[in-house]
């Protein structure tokens, strides 16, 4: 409940931000773009007012191994600089420009912007929906997940990125009888998602389980669903998400009280996953 509240406070204190600012006035916005026109360079100041707190809220939270309300903090964000970002980038910097309006701001002056502010949500809610496909479109299926690495925490029970429905049959030649699921499908295009997974899986005689976990999310339901396809498995188990940290963290909650809470860590360390924020959450399952 208080993760609610603090999502309140923080939602209303931000969009009070963007109306006091003048971010969602369509015509400053319009102006501070036109560089070589002419240009309004008031925003510069919201800008780096934005920027600098972010800054230290960053180097804050590289140093806290929990959220200040015990969560575990989400994965850091990737630094790659490639083709989709440069062209997502421009595309959205072309539409900011043309409407004065960005997700944030319009959905502030929801209450206040008129026809061209609800036509311009419809239409954003449009192009979220479409991105995932044309994406893959354009970059083929190989573009959308990390090249698949099996990375054994236990003899029994495997992690991996997202993986490919090519996958599948080199996951059942190496000896697993169960994939499980972690990651939600509105992070993945409709081919890699949990119902062409399953249906791909269960040809080959895999048994898979959905069990999707939202960044930072590890709730009872999560935990309980992914120790009972484990208890029910014939085999070694394989999950997977976008990276395979969340299916690190599920599997070390589960093993809270059962191992040592360092050696749980360490072990998936050796992975490239830091679970040392949820050290408490995999201390307190064991008493």
């Amino acid at each position: 409940m208080a993760r609610l509240w603090v999502g309140l406070l923080c939602g209303a204190l931000f969009g009070a931000g963007l109306v006091l600012s003048g971010m969602t006035d369509t015509l400053k916005v319009q102006g501070w773009l036109d560089v070589f026109g002419d240009w309004d360079a008031t925003l510069a100041f919201v800008l780096a007012g934005a920027i600098l707190p972010m800054v230290v809220a960053w180097r804050v939270a590289a140093r806290r191994k929990a959220s200040i309300l015990g969560f575990a903090l989400p994965e850091k964000p990737k630094a790659e600089v490639g083709p989709n970002l440069v062209i997502g980038s421009v595309l959205f910097g072309m539409g900011w420009a043309l409407a004065g309006l960005c997700p944030g701001p319009a959905l502030a002056s929801l209450s206040f912007g008129g026809w061209g502010g609800l036509v311009f949500l419809i239409a954003m809610a449009a192009g979220m929906l479409a991105a995932p496909a044309v994406r893959t479109r354009i970059d083929g299926p190989q573009s959308l997940r990390s090249k698949m690495d099996i990375r054994a925490l236990t003899p029994d029970y495997a992690v991996s990125p997202q993986i490919d429905l090519a996958d599948l049959a080199v996951i059942k030649a190496a000896g697993f009888t169960t994939v499980i699921n972690n990651r939600p499908d509105g992070e993945i295009p409709p081919p890699w998602q949990s119902a062409a997974m399953q249906k791909a899986a269960e040809a080959l005689g895999l048994t898979f389980v959905d069990n999707p976990v939202l960044p930072g999310d590890f709730s009872d339901k999560v935990i309980s669903t992914q120790r009972d396809a484990i208890a029910a498995a014939k085999g070694p188990v394989f999950a997977y998400c976008a990276s395979g940290n969340r299916s690190s963290c599920v599997w070390a909650l589960m093993q809270g009280g059962q191992r040592p809470t360092d050696e749980l860590i360490a072990t998936a360390a050796r992975f490239g996953y830091n679970l040392e924020g949820l050290r408490d959450r995999i201390e307190a399952a064991g008493r």
